[in-house]
């Protein structure tokens, strides 16, 4: 169970020389409207707007895609130019893409390069975010899986929604990288896109399954007229159903004729475009805006570049600068403590947060990077040499957290593990789990140790509600082979109307999830109060 625990990531073995101090000597802005905190050196009047545009994809997608209306805001890192973008990434990364997404235990994140190669960029940015934004619509506090095909064929299908006069969006146009994909490649071969998987595609191949999905998508949409008869196929899929053979029963057509009418597409040249009205429930409000101080932007950076990993190194190099324009402050200390628990150097995590005087420890940037610390330092210990003092200090601080930061998954994990560790009865640090997994259902470590202890319990309608999504995800063929024979050692009715109840008993939870734990203290998780 503890070698699903520890917070350490693997990107911190990326090296690069992208200067990320630069960064800190632009201005920066943070641009604040109902679902979005957009943090940029780029034109705040633009990004502005694209804050506008994103409230008004929102409205239009929530309807498309039946979404509940109850998800996080959504950061996003706008970086101006590729030179900012770097010192983000890193200088290899920021070669290969211009956009990045990440969903983890501590919320998600986009981040795009507004300017990129060439002149369009800006509108290539709103495009990529739309594409991103419809993945974390179709993925928030659920998990149904998609084929990898139609997830990102579906979300470029989204990408292009444009608004004209009188509250209007039309939707459908081609986004143009993937229609040169398909000219100057060809559609992927049917059964070799219903097939591909983000695991089994080469990284030359998955710009045809971008192109090839928004293809096969567009004609599921536009002009299948059997949308119905696919939202059976995505259940068969996520109940483990071979793709081809599900798509075709489901469809009613042979895979011969499914194929004719995808290539039917390529070979016409003409797809079709929708035309609809902003729901009438939207209403536009101009975005705020405000001016980052220096010390701010120095630890929004930081953070940025620990929380991600990408560029590790810009971390020291955003140090020295503060240090050197007088921009450091004891919450950067913290972030460099943050750094130091993540990389297994907890003697210099503990001796940068002794430095953070008294009257700042309080704050939650202190408490939650010092409950890290104590938690991550005794998981490497054996159990008779672990510090409970120490371990109950971590659990009060997790108590704290969670009490005035419910909505985040990690502090919820981190007061599991520390009970357990503490020898709580299962059933309340289960309970604590459970939170976790309900804010972060794709969080690799929560799903695998949420569906052991569902496994241990022979709660089998639950246990396949957790792992069927989790052996899409899975990369190891142990750990697949070993989630697929406990599935079929507890046969679970779930497969029918079992499970229905329990996936509707989950979005249940997950919809009222901010009721449930305003107060730790309160309700049913008192189990955690020391």
């Amino acid at each position: 169970m503890l070698a699903y625990v520890v917070v350490l990531s693997g990107s911190w073995l990326f090296t690069s020389n992208a200067m990320a101090d630069s960064l800190a000597q632009d201005t920066w802005y943070e641009i604040d409207s109902a679902n979005f905190h957009i943090v940029t050196n780029g034109d705040p009047g633009s990004v502005r707007r694209l804050a506008e545009d994103l409230e008004r994809y929102r409205a239009v997608a929530l309807g498309l895609l039946g979404a509940s209306d109850n998800s996080a805001k959504l950061t996003i890192y706008a970086a101006a130019d590729r030179e900012s973008y770097a010192g983000l990434v890193g200088e290899d990364l920021s070669e290969l893409t211009n956009g990045l997404f990440d969903t983890t235990a501590e919320g998600s994140y986009a981040l795009v390069n507004l300017d990129g190669r060439t002149g369009e960029r800006q509108l290539e940015a709103r495009e990529f975010l739309f594409h991103e934004y419809t993945h974390f619509l179709s993925y928030n506090g659920t998990t149904t899986h998609y084929p990898y095909w139609y997830s990102e064929g579906f979300a470029e299908f989204m990408s292009t929604m444009t608004f004209g006069p009188g509250s209007t969006y039309e939707i459908g146009a081609i986004p143009g990288e993937r229609a040169m994909t398909l000219l100057y490649t060809s559609p992927m071969p049917l059964q070799e896109l219903l097939r591909a998987t983000v695991y089994n595609t080469p990284d030359e191949e998955k710009g045809r399954v971008y192109a090839s999905g928004w293809m096969l998508a567009h004609w599921i949409i536009m002009e299948s007229g059997k949308t119905e008869e696919f939202k059976q196929f995505v259940k068969d899929y996520n109940n483990g159903a071979d793709p081809v053979k599900a798509l075709t029963k489901n469809l009613g057509m042979t895979i011969a004729q499914i194929e004719e009418a995808y290539n039917g597409q390529f070979q016409s040249g003409r797809f079709d475009l929708a035309r609809g009205k902003v729901p009438a429930s939207f209403k536009s409000v101009r975005p705020k805006l405000k001016v980052m101080s220096p010390q701010d932007t120095v630890v929004e950076l930081a953070r940025f570049l620990v929380k991600s990993g990408y560029n590790a190194e810009g971390l020291e190099q955003l140090v020295k600068y503060a240090e050197s324009e007088n921009m450091y402050s004891a919450e950067l200390t913290a972030v460099r403590a943050d750094a130091a628990t993540r990389r297994g150097d907890f003697d210099q995590a503990a001796h940068l947060l002794a430095q953070v005087a008294p009257s700042d420890r309080n704050a939650f940037w202190y408490q939650k990077a010092q409950a890290w610390l104590w938690l991550n330092r005794e998981i490497g210990a054996l159990g008779g040499d672990r510090n409970k003092a120490a371990l109950k200090k971590a659990r009060d601080k997790f108590v704290q957290l969670v009490n005035n930061q419910s909505d985040q998954a990690m502090n919820w994990y981190g007061l599991a593990i520390t009970m357990e560790m503490l020898g709580y009865p299962k059933k309340q640090y289960v309970d604590m789990l459970e939170q976790a997994y309900l804010r972060a259902p794709r969080e690799l470590h929560i799903a695998q140790w949420m569906a052991k202890e569902l496994y241990d319990r022979k709660d089998a309608a639950y246990f396949a509600q957790v792992a069927q999504p989790l052996m899409l995800e899975l990369t190891s063929e142990v750990e697949y082979n070993q989630m697929k024979n406990m599935l079929a050692e507890l046969k679970p009715e779930a497969t029918g109307q079992a499970l229905e109840s329990a996936k509707s008993q989950s979005r249940a939870l997950v919809k009222d999830k901010s009721k449930d734990s305003k107060n730790a203290i309160g309700g049913n998780a008192a189990k955690a109060t020391p």
